[in-house]
């Protein structure tokens, strides 16, 4: 009896080696370091602290040519750090879909735009791209500059006090603002709406504690986990206030559109929330109360972490480098010409700004490592990569590639003067993604960090207690230091 069962075994598991005959030749043609175990393949190699994650993916990936191979248990995934590859991979939609651990974050975000992917995805980002165009900019900067000064006087409290994790304010003004641009008379003291800035945070851990332990994939295992008790409390609290808007604001939203009713108190600027309302009037199929909801607690996630993240890097790489802080401040200085407001407008000047935000995303991309799963089989190089693989895009990688970069370990803003980007690869810097699901909210972030930026150094010296070669990273969702987002500041004579 014992045999007969062992020979079904076998059978079976013969069976399931032949229909992954493909992945098996695939990995034979691709360099990559050795599967030590059974099973785990390299998957052992992430069975580490969260804080080692990092340097482990770069301790494997940097010896092999582009592209290489892993196995995370029994998954093949090619490693892909080479622009023109990467270029091939993202500009097409039909090789390739959001990798299926996006579903880890469905429960807080549902379906949203960041989460969709195949022709719904599309569907959507077209029906959304309005409320990121000009004239919802121009409408919205004016909140831009609100919070930004709302920021600068929360950081008074913080002068000459030694060093301070900068992030959290940032992340607390961020919801605010968005809040602000999403909502009309939302009531941002509300004990609820407090806590959904650190539930965005820790939730973005637990994904990324879910990505790289492999075993947690497996629903079953993972309900069993402490992770998803927070989680569903997390969760709840978010749906309960996403809820409240739904039921509240979206009826009367709807009648004010309707003219049935006037609002009693005029908003000069509508709400990123009734211009969207508009938008699905006019496309009834495409909106249902689900997917309001998703889209809604997907500008509330995506708004506060990556944006808050990129600018608190800038703030320490400008504390760190003060003679660039200086041609900042003095480019801001001959841009406002006495002024003390940084309008729209005087964003769009800001040259040298810019190029310092695109150095800091360059060395600490807030998508660092890009999942994708195989939905077709397609040629890369020499290589066939196999449907049923995934797919990791090596954003980090490329983006400090000495062939593409002149000094890939520094902070050189001069890497994005003009002749330089005219001579690189322009997937070499992908700081938003690219292709199809390139980030919708680009320009967006431009202006409220350049905003943000020129109110802080208005008014504040910044310093950082690190150097670049002593900061210590990690990774989850973005790149974070290790040691937090550490800066003093001290008021300008």
């Amino acid at each position: 009896m014992l045999a007969a069962i062992g020979a079904i075994m076998v059978f079976l598991w013969f069976l399931w080696l032949l229909s992954r005959r493909k992945l098996y030749i695939a990995s034979w043609q691709l360099p990559g370091p050795p599967a030590l175990l059974p099973i785990i393949g390299n998957g052992f190699t992430f069975m580490c602290p969260a804080t080692d994650v990092l340097k482990q993916l770069l301790k494997i990936t940097e010896p092999y040519p582009s592209p290489l191979r892993l196995w995370i248990g029994p998954r093949l995934v090619t490693f892909i750090k080479d622009p023109d590859q990467l270029q091939k991979v993202m500009q097409s939609s039909k090789y390739t879909v959001k990798s299926d651990v996006y579903r880890f974050l469905e429960p807080f975000m549902g379906k949203g735009l960041f989460t969709l992917t195949g022709p719904r995805h599309k569907v959507q980002r077209k029906l959304l791209q309005p409320l990121f165009g000009p004239r919802v900019l121009e409408s919205v900067s004016a909140m831009f500059q609100k919070h930004a000064l709302n920021l600068v006087q929360t950081l008074e409290d913080q002068v000459g006090s030694g060093c301070f994790d900068v992030l959290h304010s940032l992340h607390q003004s961020a919801f605010e603002a968005t809040v602000d641009i999403l909502l009309e008379n939302a009531n941002t003291d509300n004990p609820d709406y407090k806590l959904i800035p650190g539930y965005v945070r820790r939730f973005y851990h637990i994904f990324s504690q879910r990505v790289s332990t492999f075993w947690l994939h497996s629903g079953l295992l993972y309900r069993l986990s402490a992770y998803y008790k927070e989680q569903q409390m997390m969760v709840e609290l978010a749906s309960k206030c996403i809820e409240e808007v739904a039921s509240q604001q979206l009826p009367e939203i709807l009648k004010r559109k309707e003219g049935a009713t006037k609002c009693c108190q005029t908003r000069s600027t509508p709400s990123v929330l009734e211009i969207m309302v508009e938008l699905f009037k006019e496309n009834p199929a495409s909106l249902t109360e689900e997917e309001f909801k998703d889209h809604m607690m997907t500008f509330f996630a995506t708004s506060q972490d990556t944006q808050s993240s990129a600018l608190a890097f800038t703030l320490m790489m400008l504390g760190m480098h003060k003679d660039i802080q200086n041609k900042v401040l003095q480019e801001l200085q001959e841009v406002l010409d006495g002024r003390q407001l940084v309008t729209l407008e005087d964003a769009a000047k800001l040259k040298y700004m810019e190029m310092c935000i695109n150095e800091a995303m360059r060395l600490f991309p807030v998508g660092p490592f890009l999942p994708r799963d195989v939905a077709q089989s397609f040629k890369l190089g020499n290589t066939t990569i196999p449907e049923g693989s995934s797919i990791i895009l090596g954003i980090f990688n490329v983006h400090r590639d000495p062939n593409h970069w002149q000094k890939p370990e520094e902070f050189y803003p001069e890497h994005f003067a003009e002749e330089e980007i005219a001579q690189r690869h322009p997937y070499a810097f992908l700081p938003f993604s690219a292709g199809p699901r390139r980030c919708i909210a680009q320009q967006y972030s431009y202006v409220n960090m350049k905003i943000i930026i020129g109110q802080i150094l208005i008014k504040y010296e910044i310093n950082c207690p690190f150097t670049l070669r002593s900061m210590e990273l990690m990774t989850d969702v973005s790149i974070r230091p290790i040691a937090g987002y550490l800066v003093q500041i001290f008021n300008r004579c």
